[in-house]
């Protein structure tokens, strides 16, 4: 067996560079495990994951130039993807849907014990998936039927027009309405029109439900 099937390779995402010393040196007591690169924004994390292939990438959500979700999104898009493991101090509602959306394998507190995290390393390496605890509940409210969210339909899917669909996909990856703007190229106006028309057309009350259902019912 090759040192390259024995051993996890990971791609550290942090944009914090204190953060990133301190698990390299964590990492370094543990013999199957290899930190093979980092990143400390979103397009570096883009650009070394398509260099280094690594079979495990840590990815903050909160990063700069473009966020971990978009990064994820995008790194998720090749035809040989690693497995990505959110790694993130909140668990704010938006990120986990648009972390999950975006195709992450595991979402995981920075407050998760040191022997628990390389269990869900190795969990997401062998093919598995991971929510923390506190998470899982969200995605379980937030996912579950619920009789104030009628089920999807083709009439429903109907209604929506493209555009639309574009900006709940956007909305799902936890995109905020100037983010959206930008990636449209639509003013800040026409965006938060066309939110409005969404959450009334889905009769949802917020952008989490919007996205939640989006993400449930397969309307992205």
């Amino acid at each position: 067996m090759s040192d390259r099937e024995q051993t996890i390779r990971i791609l550290l995402v942090e944009d914090h560079a204190l953060m990133r010393r301190g698990m390299k040196a964590q990492f370094a007591i543990e013999p199957d495990f290899l930190i093979v690169g980092e990143a400390a924004d979103g397009v570096q994390a883009v650009e070394t994951a398509q260099q280094l292939q690594p079979d495990v990438i840590l990815m903050d959500i909160d990063l700069p130039v473009i966020d971990g979700i978009t990064a994820t999104q995008q790194i998720k898009s090749y035809c040989i993807t690693p497995r990505i493991l959110a790694l993130t101090a909140f668990d704010r509602d938006e990120q986990v849907i648009g972390m999950l959306a975006a195709g992450a394998d595991g979402y995981c507190l920075k407050s998760i014990e040191w022997e628990q995290f390389i269990a869900v390393i190795r969990l997401i390496h062998n093919g598995g998936t991971y929510l923390d605890a506190r998470v899982a509940r969200k995605v379980f409210q937030m996912l579950k039927p619920s009789h104030s969210l009628p089920t999807a339909s083709t009439t429903e899917l109907e209604i929506l027009t493209q555009r639309e669909r574009e900006v709940l996909r956007l909305i799902a990856q936890g995109c905020s309405n100037q983010e959206i703007a930008q990636q449209l190229y639509l003013s800040l106006g026409t965006v938060k029109s066309y939110v409005r028309m969404i959450l009334n057309k889905l009769s949802v009350d917020d952008r989490v439900q919007a996205a939640a259902k989006a993400v449930r019912e397969g309307l992205i």
